[in-house]
């Protein structure tokens, strides 16, 4: 394929990095990556950059959002290859007077993107190529296409036509009848979409006849599990904005194809469900989209190369349709990565390799520099990250638990050592002390201990004696009988999959920074809170971070309680704020009576519809039903049949905890009005939730069901158990009371949790700076040290979910300017992080000024936003 900057010339350019790296005498040729932050570090490109730097022949430069947003082009980084692409906000003219200016071998070209913009445009070029299209007319509200005069004259030398020359200006539309639609001298019967000439508009329709039942499917961006909805009923045609509307092709196995090609001659594709089908997104177990390898005909195969050729983008991605044994192209979305293909990332590294080695042998720049005049103002005068600072909330871990019974048991009592207060058990050696006491009192129960609970509290500890956080604490009672109450408490220990994901996220960072900036991992400093399950993040993230096997690393984490553990300086203002939600939801009344309402409460639809009161009297009424049925089946099933419903459970659980864990939450939610609720019981029902969905999902949908149902399917025969298509129903969860129980205990926890750090704006600010002074201290210390100081530095601070909010409400305080606002932030997961950046400039080398500084704030919302 024609090099896409060979249609805008080439000039001599010069090449810096941090620290010119050096080969052969001169300088590595540099691959800059002009494109948004999300794009540009993600974990695609960075598998694709990390096999390219692995070669030992390139060095990377991250351009950033700071300078390719505020900059101008001529102090943007100078490169000799070119990574850009447009996403949502990228300056893609901008992007363009820098290629133009500087005239780097580009891997895709930039005017060329132009020309993905508009759908009318992408089928226009389609068609000249001779790339088959569903049927479609094409409605045009704005005159047209615009087409970018340099995009014209480019075309038509390297193409030889006019684009736009055959674009619709037909504006009127008329629908003839409930199915047909005429469009100027045209018609289209539905079934047909609807999809706006805004190629970044993906709000598109697909309208279907009466003879399939009428109404209107909506398709849009993937928003956690959902990619479209259903609404039922007549449905009409937008009437404002341009439209294509195209013949609806029902495909093959109701699956979609995504293609990616990166050259002319490398095309992988795969599978997806489509979500016409039902809307609901098929995630695997890491939330990212479930797809399938699928291998490409001969006729797709050049479909993929004139795709290529013909939009200027090697690495470039298209949406193929299947049906009836041919295929049709029905979008072309330009620069795409394929995710979590190891094959994908060795193939596009290995032909960019080949690529840039080929331009470099054509001489298309120089390379014969002196390198030590070359590039130290150009790296002085652009953006250097120099600081990284995230504040990340602890993993996945196991609800927290106790239970407890009163014992006379000799063997328990023992265990005081004759102390008059309370004794806690932590050691290995005192727990099994504990085990050992309760086996005696198994063997030799005292007459008025109750022997189930014995046998069922020896059980636990037997289980849960190896975890960390598992506890004894025994409580003298005042008796003549010398009793002692004994509460096992366990729980809050980092799960496997937290484990995993924390030295994911390690891993991740350690390849974002070796690529932006490798000084940064010179002098690395980690805080964390005294929790177990913080200090296990910390070891499982720190170790992979730090590339460092042997955690050798943990004696130099400094543990601050004081800065990173629950703060008791801000709890009389979060009570007062705890209290009004108490009132809120014990109110009976309409909401509009509710004195202890608030507009800053931002209550989710449902909850406003419903009432606070009514709204928990329908969850305790599902709660109620679900344990009756969970009780009808342990009444039911034998203990082989019970561990046929999940052979292996999660961090040593068992049948018996779930059910008595699931009691427990019943017992929180009260129907009787006269008891008032407690907010804080919302995080453990949505605890317990999510954590059985993520870990016990089997166990969870089964002893649910009725027991009819359930004994049904355990009669049933195994081997039509396990087929199933490729694209089951949404996991989400097949039980209908389950799914109705999560969606409203996920809605009660968002607005609880969001409200109990503060309701009114001023009580959230001051709520957040009484819990955070702290850790707001060390930020501004480690801020101005990064400031002050030569050296880059990174420093993590791993804590509770309580610093994560509150930090996160004084940063939507700041009154800085924020692409999300407060109101569209959701639930922040385990591993949230915020993270701070700081950037660094030096306007002239030789000038004696002040160098400049940026701070980019941002975060994710954790690991398993998806579900």
């Amino acid at each position: 394929m024609d090099s896409p900057m060979s249609e805008l010339g080439m000039q001599l350019s010069q090449s810096h990095f941090m620290d010119l790296p050096q080969f052969e005498g001169r300088t590595k040729p540099i691959i800059g990556i002009c494109a948004m932050d999300s794009k540009a570090r993600s974990k695609a490109m960075a598998n694709i950059l990390e096999r390219l730097q692995a070669t030992d022949r390139y060095a990377v430069v991250f351009f950033g959002e700071k300078t390719i947003l505020d900059e101008d082009v001529e102090v943007w980084p100078v490169c000799d290859f070119l990574i850009s692409f447009f996403s949502q906000g990228f300056p893609l003219e901008k992007a363009l007077q820098y290629v133009q200016l500087r005239k780097p071998f580009s891997v895709n070209s930039l005017v060329r993107q132009f020309l993905l913009l508009d759908r009318r445009v992408v089928l226009e070029m389609l068609h000249h190529v001779g790339v088959p299209t569903p049927f479609h007319v094409v409605v045009s509200r704005d005159g047209g296409a615009k087409i970018h005069p340099l995009l014209q004259s480019v075309v038509e030398q390297r193409m030889g036509f006019r684009l736009g020359a055959e674009s619709s200006t037909v504006s009127e539309v008329e629908e003839l009848d409930p199915d047909t639609l005429r469009v100027g001298t045209r018609t289209i019967r539905k079934p047909f979409v609807e999809k706006p000439c805004d190629a970044e508009d993906h709000n598109i329709y697909i309208y279907y006849s009466q003879a399939q039942g009428g109404g209107v499917r909506r398709l849009f961006r993937k928003i956690g599990n959902k990619s479209s909805e259903f609404v039922p009923g007549p449905a009409h045609v937008r009437t404002e904005g341009s439209y294509i509307y195209e013949e609806f092709i029902s495909v093959d196995n109701a699956v979609d194809v995504k293609v990616y090609t990166v050259g002319n001659s490398y095309a992988h594709a795969e599978t997806r469900k489509s979500p016409v089908v039902d809307g609901h997104v098929r995630r695997n177990s890491e939330g990212k989209e479930m797809r399938f390898v699928t291998a490409l005909t001969a006729e797709e195969r050049e479909y993929a190369r004139a795709v290529s050729k013909a939009f200027g983008q090697r690495v470039c991605g298209f949406d193929i349709l299947r049906t009836h044994g041919k295929s049709m192209v029905m979008d072309v979305n330009g620069w795409s990565f394929v995710k979590g293909n190891d094959a994908y990332y060795d193939h596009t590294a290995r032909i960019l390799d080949a690529r840039f080695q080929e331009a470099l042998r054509r001489r298309w720049f120089a390379r014969f520099v002196d390198p030590d005049t070359v590039g130290r103002a150009t790296y002085e005068s652009r953006w250097v990250l120099k600081g990284v600072f995230s504040v990340c909330r602890h993993a996945d871990r196991t609800p927290k638990q106790k239970t407890k019974c009163v014992l006379q048991s000799p063997d328990v009592v023992a265990l005081l050592d004759g102390s008059a207060s309370e004794v806690t058990l932590r050691s290995p050696a005192e727990l099994s002390r504990a085990l050992d006491a309760l086996d005696a009192a198994q063997q030799s129960p005292h007459a008025d201990d109750p022997l189930a609970r014995i046998v069922h509290v020896r059980d636990v500890l037997a289980r849960k004696i190896a975890m960390p956080g598992t506890k004894v604490q025994l409580k003298p009672q005042r008796s003549p009988c010398g009793s002692v109450q004994l509460i096992l408490k366990w729980g809050g220990e980092c799960t496997h999959a937290g484990i995993v994901q924390s030295q994911d996220l390690g891993e991740n960072m350690r390849k974002d920074l070796l690529l932006i900036n490798r000084s940064l991992l010179d002098d690395v400093r980690m805080y964390s809170s005294a929790e177990r399950r913080v200090l296990s993040t910390v070891a499982a993230y720190g170790a992979s971070f730090l590339d460092d096997s042997s955690a050798s690393f943990m004696d130099r984490v400094s543990v601050r309680a004081d800065m990173l553990d629950d703060s008791t300086d801000a709890k009389d203002e979060m009570e007062v704020a705890k209290q009004q939600l108490r009132g809120f939801f014990d109110f009976s009344g309409p909401l509009a009576d509710n004195p202890y309402s608030s507009p800053a409460m931002q209550l989710p639809p449902e909850l406003a519809e419903q009432g606070p009161h009514e709204f928990l009297h329908e969850m305790y009424d599902i709660i109620a039903r679900l344990i009756a049925r969970m009780e009808r089946n342990f009444a039911r099933l034998s203990p082989a049949q019970l561990a046929q419903l999940q052979p292996d459970w999660c961090c040593n659980e068992n049948a018996d905890l779930f059910r008595e864990r699931w009691k427990k939450i019943l017992s929180s939610f009260k129907s009787d009005d006269s008891v008032v609720y407690d907010p804080a019981k919302a995080g453990e029902l949505y605890d317990s939730l999510k954590y059985d969905a993520l870990h016990n999902r089997c166990f969870l949908e089964r002893i649910f069901m009725s027991s009819e149902d359930l004994e049904r399917e355990l009669l049933s025969d195994p081997d039509q158990q396990t087929s199933e298509s490729e694209y089951p129903p949404d996991p989400l969860f097949s039980q209908q009371d389950v799914r109705t129980l999560y969606y409203k205990a996920k809605q009660l926890f968002d607005f609880v949790t969001r409200n109990e750090y503060g309701i009114e704006p001023e009580q959230r600010r001051k709520i957040g700076i009484q819990a955070s002074v702290p850790l707001l201290r060390q930020l501004i210390q480690d801020l101005q040290a990064v400031r002050n100081e030569s050296q880059a530095r990174t420093c993590f601070y791993f804590t509770k979910k309580s610093h994560i909010y509150t930090l996160l409400n004084l940063v939507f305080l700041s009154n800085m300017p924020t692409m999300a606002s407060y109101d569209k932030v959701g639930e922040l997961d385990y591993l949230t992080h915020i993270i701070f950046e700081v950037y660094e400039r030096k306007p002239d080398a030789d000038a004696d000024v002040q160098r400049e500084y940026s701070v980019r704030i941002g975060f994710s919302p954790g690991a398993n936003c998806f579900h």
